[in-house]
């Protein structure tokens, strides 16, 4: 892995930022998927230390599943001070909260609450209402100390363009305001991505140059629209570089000829069916619903594997495994929703994807045709990949994002595709050559993400963060205005039947949002949790007696699911959990779980929640 992980790292975008990284400290990068930007960390975290730049790093992404695939297969072994921060568990030795190790991987979600005074190990305590900050100075002093890594940041620095929806409005805010108080604080920021807007990157940018700091926009490939449109809306910023950074060995490699084809559903999943027994076919859709539907129709006709978001955690283990398994036999599918966009490197050729924003077509293709799997990518290479965009009303094919975004970037595939016939490359980010365009000309010419001024949260965000203000004000003013510190708000653990085993690692356990989850639950009939007489959701909570035996507890929680259904309530069901953190005569909590009911989870297939899934 070393020498594979050298190899990239030579690569002349990834020497420039570490260039720009050593002289001004802030770099963003953009560069094309399956560039290496990821493991550009374990570098940037060497060379820190050496030239005392800090005394660590903290890689930030956007999805507990990526936070387990860069731990395992990125940093563990190419470093010796790993740890990481989500909820799942690992690696319990490497597991760091408080951020206290070299080299940290951790969420975005993680990385906020850490930052504003809610340190993750401590929630409960925090916002359960106690007077506390927890060990809140310990992870400051670490963020402080540390270089910050924001990898695949066009996932929540262009959610709101992304997604339209509210919540995703609200983060995009907390993690401006954060931006911005790194960057006061002078704390070294490098900021990656494959498929931003212009717009975006010069947001940005202007964020990080605040207080007269040098920043580096280091871009891999050619001068194109998207630079243009870079320089442009920084006008003459003496503060911020632009340098386009050619190399022409990863480009030449990549030049793979890419077939795109607007297709209805039913000839699409024709397609998928011819397809399967001779190779490895990636479909994505928009919803849980619509991918379950699709891995129902498919399963009797190939191989098939489904990822998504309700899975347990050893249902989404296997999956993975399962992805392994059809690129090793050379046919099958994997069905996905739009979980598989970020960090997921798929052995296929072929993606059969509903519509969505051009940034998200591209992360889909872009899971396609990489060098981890050589034969895939030979055969890429020789007979190129296809991508087939299932056309229709975005009403109704993309409920989850901005319904004129993909409406636009449909009719441009039409004229892009049926009328020029200009093939669309969905790696890289220049072409210069005739009758190709790349992906970025057309994010370019589309409809940008929004780039109306922060709001109230914002200004909000900005001065607790500058002030002294305990968390305990924040949540509650957060609390009355129905918004969340994260994308989501609690996140909580649902155990799968049987709830008692022997062995930890045996639990089935799913993660959920618990406002939506809530809300779900009062829109069903025939709901999926275990309740009291009273109407209140069962947990249990799990413990280590001093045996190191897991023993059981279960209990309800003091609130109904009416009045925990409302947003503005969460804070009653965080403190309903606190009582139970640290129950008596045992050596330590592993955590507190609602149940779900043994009919409403399906192997393989996942939770079944009206209205979720």
């Amino acid at each position: 892995m070393e020498s594979s992980i050298g190899s990239m790292l030579e690569r002349p975008g990834l020497q420039k930022a570490i260039e720009s990284f050593e002289k001004s400290r802030n770099v963003v990068l953009a560069a094309p998927t399956g560039y290496g930007k990821t493991v550009l960390s374990t570098r940037l975290v060497k060379i820190a230390r050496e030239k005392e730049i800090s005394a660590g790093l903290i890689h930030v992404v956007p999805f507990r599943a990526l936070v387990r695939q860069i731990y395992e297969e990125k940093f563990r072994g190419a470093y010796s001070s790993v740890g990481y921060q989500s909820m799942d568990e690992v690696e319990p030795r490497d597991k760091s909260p408080y951020y206290l190790r070299e080299l940290v991987v951790t969420t975005l979600d993680s990385f906020i609450y850490n930052l504003y005074r809610v340190p993750v190990a401590e929630m409960f305590k925090v916002v359960g209402g106690r007077e506390t900050l927890g060990h809140y100075y310990p992870v400051l002093a670490s963020i402080m100390t540390s270089t910050l890594v924001f990898d695949e940041a066009h996932v929540y620095l262009g959610a709101e363009a992304a997604t339209g929806e509210e919540d995703e409005r609200e983060s995009l805010e907390f993690v401006l305001a954060a931006l911005v108080y790194l960057a006061r604080a002078k704390i070294p920021v490098i900021v990656e991505t494959a498929t931003m807007h212009s717009s975006v990157i010069a947001r940005v940018a202007d964020v990080l140059s605040r207080v007269n700091r040098g920043v580096d926009i280091i871009y891999v490939g050619e001068r194109n629209l998207q630079v243009e449109g870079i320089l442009r809306q920084l006008g003459r910023t003496p503060s911020i570089s632009v340098e386009v950074v050619e190399d022409r060995e990863f480009y030449e490699r990549n030049a793979i000829e890419w077939t795109t084809k607007l297709i209805d559903e039913v000839n699409a999943l024709r397609v998928a069916i011819e397809l399967c027994q001779s190779e490895p076919v990636l479909v994505v859709r928009n919803t849980i619903a619509r991918s379950i539907d699709t891995y129902e129709k498919l399963k009797g006709v190939c191989d098939v594997t489904l990822i998504h978001s309700l899975l347990s955690n050893r249902d989404r283990e296997k999956a993975l495994d399962e992805v392994i398994k059809i690129v090793e036999r050379g046919r099958g599918l994997i069905v996905s929703t739009q979980v598989i966009e970020v960090g997921v490197e798929v052995g296929s050729r072929v993606l059969i994807t509903d519509p969505a924003p051009i940034e998200n077509l591209s992360q889909r293709a872009g899971r396609l045709c990489r060098e981890k799997y050589k034969s895939i990518f030979e055969t890429c290479r020789e007979r190129g990949a296809e991508v087939y965009v299932i056309k229709g009303d975005p009403e109704k094919l993309a409920e989850v994002y901005n319904k004129n975004r993909v409406r636009e970037v449909l009719n441009t595939l039409a004229t892009e595709v049926t009328k020029s016939e200009r093939r669309v490359d969905w790696r890289l980010l220049s072409i210069n050559r005739p009758g190709k365009v790349s992906f970025t000309d057309i994010l370019e010419a589309t409809l940008p993400p929004s780039t109306k001024e922060p709001g109230e949260l914002y200004k909000i965000a900005e001065y607790y963060l500058m002030s002294d203000t305990t968390p305990k004000t924040l949540l509650e003013l957060l609390d009355s205005l129905g918004a969340w510190l994260s994308r989501s708000s609690v996140l909580l653990s649902v155990l799968v039947p049987p709830y008692e085993s022997r062995k930890l690692n045996e639990l089935e356990i799913v993660v959920v949002d618990s406002s939506r989850l809530f809300k779900s639950e009062l829109k069903n009939g025939e709901r999926c949790l275990e309740y009291d007489e009273q109407g209140r959701p069962r947990v249990v909570l799990v413990s280590l007696a001093e045996s190191g035996e897991p023993v059981y507890i279960r209990s309800q929680l003091e609130a109904g699911l009416e009045e925990l259904a409302k947003r503005r309530k969460l804070g009653r069901l965080v403190q309903s959990l606190t009582r139970y953190v640290k129950p008596r005569g045992l050596s330590r909590a592993v955590g507190i779980y609602l149940l779900a009911k043994e009919m409403c989870y399906q192997k393989g297939v996942g939770l079944m929640i009206h209205g979720v899934r």
